[in-house]
């Protein structure tokens, strides 16, 4: 007993907590949510009204009571309370269907705003975060657990509160059937047959559009989760929420109208219901005053027109759906509580014009899930002159990528300081940081939009014809020019429509048009063949004169004329020096040097 009393309250505590979270959402609502519940007031008491038309009849018409204040004709008073009972079911359906269609509008804005805010934490959240989690994971979240919650926060509340009214006023909940009077109930037919052929097809397109919208919604985020490295490297955080609002606006729209067909169709049918109510009244008083039924046949048989089982099966349902959608709040809520391990600091401050100077002093750094098997950096310590070319060299994960995504605060070290003309990069802003370091990175990133938005990407604000001198520059000039419609052409999804050598080159115009002082080129020449790899490698060295530059390579050959060659090992820089120094060193640098020319 005890067991079961502490789930109930530790459900309850998850339940408060998770509306707690979501409470923002709906007071900035609070207009539309007073409205519905007005709203659903005022269809209780149409609900409550509708068995005093029978009352009326069976009272004054069929019992042959006097009225208080006249004496009307009895036939005129039938076709009056039949009249009633018109208005009561037509008023009673309009009601409910203005509800449920500000419920749904209010619905779909909630979807909109907690989409968007869940969006912005994502990219707020930094690499250490997405790390840890499936993409698959993080954009199930951002569709199908936020519609759960919508439901939670909007749909079964009010819906359980709608049933319960109802239930309330329901005095009678007996059920006897008469064929006759089903067969002049069955009158009403045609005309539902017709209201759902009307509205049927106008709901399918809208729902296709609103599945198309959601498909979009889907590709936007794994586009953006998938890139996460470089929307943060390039600093496009705003622009790839201004892509996924523009998507979700659509989406939004289309919800909406969708709302508001269904809600036409239930209106419709709750007026043509009506009239077969209204039918079913006449004939059957009609029936009754022969003598062919009694008053209290009457009185049943139209009581379960009201269909007072509705209400019970739309409690149980709801119930069933609220357990359901508090598991999507607690999944979406994890993701709004987890804190950014990389974020400005409260005194950051736009980093100055860089010469490009970068400085590494005793930088510690350990990835969480690997703090028990060790740090990936330990104790490093380099100095870097602006506009140098340094090379970074060691087997994979000796921490060459790490390195360089301390420079751009991708990271902070545990222990340790690293410096851009001699500030530590925790004291400047993030978009300030980032702004001054582009990646190449090994798997060149694109995105689904034309080839000028692609290398365009750092520099949305670029002209077309920086475009064009940038492309020039990377060698991508030619291919471009010979694509189907030119720097307009739409590439597919990551560029798969391109070769490898092709997307390689984007990637350099994007660098080179971006222009930021410090350089980081991750393997640039990966997975190429040798011609395609010579011209990469010529746009390259044209990309790095004037800019501080670190080069990952495995290929030696590549690193001949940088600066310095900085030897990685378990963390550690384990050799330094220029390529001549270190092969007269004879140490691993040399080794490895002599391996690959062998295997040459």
């Amino acid at each position: 007993m005890g067991s079961r009393a502490d789930r109930l309250r530790g459900d309850l505590r998850r339940t408060q907590q998770a509306l707690s979270h979501f409470t923002p959402f709906l007071r900035a609502r609070r207009r539309g949510l007073s409205a519905a519940l007005l709203l659903l007031i005022l269809e209780t008491f149409a609900n409550l009204a509708q068995p005093w038309p029978l009352k009326i009849v069976l009272d004054y018409v069929i019992g042959g009571e006097e009225l208080p204040v006249v004496e009307p004709d009895a036939g005129l008073l039938l076709v009056v309370v039949a009249g009633l009972a018109v208005a009561i079911a037509v008023a009673t359906r309009g009601l409910a269907a203005m509800r449920r269609f500000l419920l749904n509008k209010l619905g779909q804005e909630t979807v909109f705003d907690l989409r968007n805010a869940l969006y912005r934490k994502v990219h707020e959240l930094g690499l250490d975060y997405h790390g840890r989690r499936r993409t698959g994971d993080t954009i199930t979240r951002l569709t199908d657990d936020v519609r759960e919650v919508r439901t939670l926060l909007v749909d079964s509340i009010v819906e359980i509160g709608s049933a319960a009214l109802i239930l309330t006023g329901m005095l009678v909940v007996m059920f006897i059937l008469n064929w006759h009077l089903t067969l002049v109930a069955l009158i009403t037919v045609p005309f539902l047959a017709l209201a759902v052929h009307r509205y049927r097809r106008a709901l399918i397109e809208r729902m296709r559009v609103v599945r198309r919208r959601e498909g979009a919604i889907a590709s936007v985020v794994q586009e953006a989760v998938t890139g996460i490295r470089a929307v943060k490297l390039f600093g496009r955080e705003e622009d790839e929420l201004g892509r996924f609002r523009e998507e979700s606006s659509g989406s939004l729209k289309a919800g909406v109208e969708s709302s508001l067909i269904e809600a036409k169709f239930s209106w419709m049918v709750g007026v043509v219901a009506g009239i077969g109510t209204a039918a079913v009244l006449y004939v059957g008083t009609r029936q009754v005053l022969a003598g062919n039924m009694t008053a209290g046949d009457l009185i049943v048989f139209i009581t379960y027109l009201g269909s007072v089982y509705t209400p019970l099966w739309t409690m149980s349902r709801q119930v069933n759906q609220i357990g359901k959608a508090l598991v999507s709040g607690e999944r979406i809520v994890e993701v709004l509580e987890t804190g950014a391990a990389v974020k400005d600091a409260p005194d950051a401050v736009p980093m100055p014009r860089t010469e490009g100077r970068v400085t590494f002093e005793d930088v510690w750094f350990a990835y969480d899930d690997e703090e028990e098997a060790g740090p990936v950096l330990r104790g490093v310590s380099f100095d870097v002159p602006p506009g140098s070319r340094v090379a970074l060299v060691g087997v994979s994960g000796s921490g060459k990528t790490t390195i360089t995504s301390l420079i751009a605060r991708l990271y902070d070290p545990q222990r340790g300081r690293v410096l851009i003309d001699g500030g530590d990069v925790r004291r400047y802003t993030l978009e300030s940081v980032r702004g001054a370091v582009t990646f190449v990175p090994q798997e060149p990133m694109l995105f689904r939009g034309t080839v000028a938005e692609n290398i365009a990407y750092g520099r949305p604000e670029a002209t077309q014809e920086e475009i064009r001198r940038a492309a020039e520059l990377a060698g991508a000039a030619g291919f471009i020019e010979e694509l189907p419609e030119g720097y307009e052409t739409l590439l597919a999804e990551r560029g798969e429509s391109l070769s490898g050598g092709q997307r390689q080159r984007i990637s350099l115009a994007r660098a080179m048009l971006r222009d930021t002082p410090i350089l980081v080129l991750d393997e640039p020449a990966a997975g190429l063949d040798a011609e395609i790899a010579s011209v990469v490698e010529e746009s390259w060295r044209d990309l790095t004169r004037g800019r501080t530059t670190f080069l990952i390579s495995h290929e030696l050959r590549l690193v001949r004329g940088v600066d310095l060659i900085l030897v990685i090992e378990g963390g550690r820089i384990v050799e330094r020096g220029t390529h001549e120094e270190l092969i007269r060193r004879g140490g691993r640098y040399a080794g490895l040097h002599a391996l690959q020319q062998a295997a040459r």
